[in-house]
């Protein structure tokens, strides 16, 4: 079973949106497992948002991380160091003035 992760964001600047877009797209290298010591995000993507439809809320950016079990999602949400650090910086360093996140179970409804 494969379990998503869809995060979406806005930024302040071009140039934040450029750096939060470089940090983001690193995490599936250096998020490692605790117990393996390996790279636990099975599939990493995104881009530019571009819906015509008028109900994107202003967010810029989405991406769309795979994890094959509900307990790596849990780590990754709530444990992982690298993805703390990169929590950290959002506001701060990258100018993030808005993010929606949205999880689920392929399939589960």
């Amino acid at each position: 079973m494969t379990f998503y992760h869809v995060v979406s964001f806005r930024t302040k600047t071009p140039e934040g949106l450029a750096q939060l877009t470089e940090g983001f797209l690193k995490l599936p290298g250096q998020c490692l497992h605790p117990t393996t010591n390996k790279t636990y995000i099975s599939a990493a993507k995104g881009g530019k948002q571009i819906s015509t439809e008028g109900i994107d809320r202003g967010m810029q950016v989405t991406f769309i991380m795979e994890f094959e079990t509900k307990a790596d999602l849990a780590y990754y949400l709530d444990e992982d160091p690298v993805h703390d650090q990169f929590k950290k910086k959002v506001g701060a360093e990258y100018g993030v003035e808005e993010v929606v996140a949205l999880d689920f179970n392929e399939g589960a409804y």
